[in-house]
This record gives structure tokens, C-alpha cells and sequence, in this order.
């Protein structure tokens, strides 16, 4: 009778843990090394320690174009674009209509993150700058500071954005900063979270966090953010060191004129666009031990032919 019950119990534990959710994060892995030297927030990406990390971050792209480990099941298919597995919003016509490089580098003060974005219709947010209003030109930069999420996986090919907004909520240490690179005040403007307003520090552009400039094929922006900042995401002091580990993503959001609404395309890192907010399909945000800034040329790395994030295994 003792050995049977041990049997019955044993059957329901199995039965309880194949009904759970496979758990770990689904998104990319990236190291943030440290930076000895602070980066100069102007909107150029050619600072010594971005020059020294880029190497680094020559596969982290964001693109339209196919990639391997995992296949979007959009919501309305009428959102999606037909031919890019990444696009889930709107329409993205290749690489110069809409593709990015992101790069990150860290110190005792500050997060801080590179773009090179490349659009060949940028435009220009022309504010209000207390709270973002209306369909622009953006990027994306979301966090789970404790990474503590509970985290879905789903089978390679079959992310199921539906499924994901159903079962990955936001907690108090999670948060994310939406920056409009190109503006007509000169600065970006910085908001946060769902409400989309400024955020007092980073918007203010006496404090000299966020910059952006047009380039040749798009433009490129600089955003430093204050480990202070996140302390009250964090639930209490918030110290950097190495080998501290955070959920992590980062959107592209292209607002063209071109196409009726939702106009332009959206797509991100490590999620998919209609649920990168969402903790449980974040990536991994490593920070890493110093370098030393040298002489390494990013000709080719920026600009490269768009590359897999991560493989399916």
C-alpha cells in the first residue's frame, strides 16, 4: 500500500511539471563591457570605447531579413510583412529602408548605448516633448532590472505573440525608455514607460544623456543612462559590477509616410515588436569585465551584411 502511494504521488508530481511552462529566456545574450573612458554623448559613434566594443556587437543587428530561431505567429496577419520573419508591425522594404546595430558599454555612472541606424526616410518629431504623441521615428530600450521573470519558451518556429501578452506581465522592476532620435528642437526626447512621458532626467537636454545626428543613410544616437535612474526599478541601491545580469531588449521603429496605418515598420532584438515590453521574451544583458579602448576600425562591422541573432538548437 506505501510503495503504491509513493507511485501515485510520483505520477502527479510528473504530471504537474510537464503541465508547466518550459522556462528560460528566449532572447539573445550580450556583454556590456566596461568603459575606462566616459563616453562623450554628442550622437558620433567614433569615441575610442565605442571603437573598442564594436567588434564586439557586429552581430547583434536588427533586420527584416529571415532569421533562424523562431518563426512569428503575428496577431493579424495584416500586420506583418510577407517577406521578413522579424517585421511585426507595418512594412520594412530592406535594408535601407530600415536596419540597426546596437552597441553598449558601461561604468561606475552610467549604462551607456550606441545606435547606427539606417532609414532612408527619417523623420523629424516635432513633439510635444511632456509627453510623446502620435507615429515617429524611434527607439526602444526595455528592461528587466532584476531578472527575475518567469519566462516562456516556445518551440523553435512557433512564437505565438497572443500567447506571450497572455502570460508575461510587467512587474515594479521592470521598465523601458522609448528615445525619438531625430527632433526639431535639436535633441532627442526621452519617455518612459506605457504612459509615454518625459522622463525628467533623460529628456532634459541641459543633462546631456541623449543625442542623435543625421547621417548619409540614416542616422546614429548615444543615450547614457544613470544607474541611479533604475535604482527604483531595481528595489533598492543599485551598485554595477561585473557579471550582473539583466532581461534586456531594444526596438526599431520606422515611421514612414509611405504606407497607410500603422505606417513604416517595427521590429526588435531579442522579442518580437508587439511584445517587447513583455518580460518573458527578453534577451540577456551581460555586464562584462574593462577594456581597453584601441585602435580597432569598424569599417565593414556597421554596415555588414545582416547575420542570424541566435541559432536554434
Amino acid at each position: 500500500m506505501l510503495l503504491s502511494k509513493r507511485i501515485f504521488i510520483s505520477i502527479i508530481l510528473l504530471l504537474f511539471v510537464f503541465t508547466l511552462p518550459i522556462m528560460a529566456f528566449s532572447g539573445g545574450k550580450a556583454i556590456s563591457k566596461k568603459t575606462p573612458t566616459p563616453i562623450n554623448i554628442d550622437g558620433d559613434l567614433n569615441d575610442a570605447s565605442w571603437l573598442a566594443v564594436s567588434a564586439d556587437f557586429a552581430d547583434q543587428e536588427i533586420t527584416a531579413n529571415p532569421q533562424d530561431w523562431y518563426q512569428i505567429k503575428p496577431k493579424s496577419g495584416a500586420d506583418t510583412n510577407a517577406g521578413g520573419l522579424r517585421v511585426t508591425r507595418g512594412q520594412v522594404d530592406g535594408d535601407s529602408d530600415l536596419k540597426g546595430v546596437w552597441m553598449t558599454t558601461w561604468d561606475d555612472d552610467y549604462i551607456y548605448f550606441g545606435f547606427a541606424v539606417s532609414d532612408d526616410v527619417v523623420v523629424e518629431y516635432q513633439g510635444p516633448f511632456d509627453v510623446r504623441t502620435g507615429d515617429t521615428d524611434s527607439l526602444v530600450i526595455i528592461f528587466d532590472t532584476k531578472h527575475d521573470a518567469p519566462v516562456i519558451e516556445f518551440p523553435p518556429k512557433e512564437f505565438d505573440t497572443g500567447a506571450v501578452a497572455a502570460q508575461s506581465t510587467n512587474q515594479p522592476d521592470d521598465v523601458f525608455y522609448i528615445m525619438t532620435p531625430i527632433t526639431n528642437r535639436g535633441t532627442p526626447g526621452v519617455f518612459e514607460g506605457a504612459a509615454l512621458g518625459q522622463n525628467l532626467i533623460l529628456n532634459d537636454p541641459a543633462n546631456k544623456h541623449a543625442m542623435a545626428i543625421k547621417t548619409n543613410t540614416g542616422y546614429s544616437a548615444e543615450i547614457r543612462i544613470p544607474w541611479s535612474l533604475l535604482e527604483p526599478f531595481y528595489g533598492g541601491p543599485l551598485v554595477p559590477k561585473e557579471g550582473m545580469v539583466m532581461g534586456f531588449d531594444i526596438s526599431l521603429v520606422d515611421s514612414d509616410p509611405t504606407y497607410p496605418a500603422p505606417v513604416g515598420g517595427a521590429m526588435a532584438w531579442s522579442s518580437d515588436f508587439e511584445n517587447d515590453n513583455s518580460p518573458g521574451v527578453l534577451g540577456e544583458l551581460t555586464l562584462g569585465p574593462g577594456l581597453i579602448p584601441s585602435a580597432i576600425t569598424p569599417a565593414g562591422k556597421l554596415t555588414s551584411t545582416w547575420g542570424s541573432i541566435k541559432a536554434v538548437k
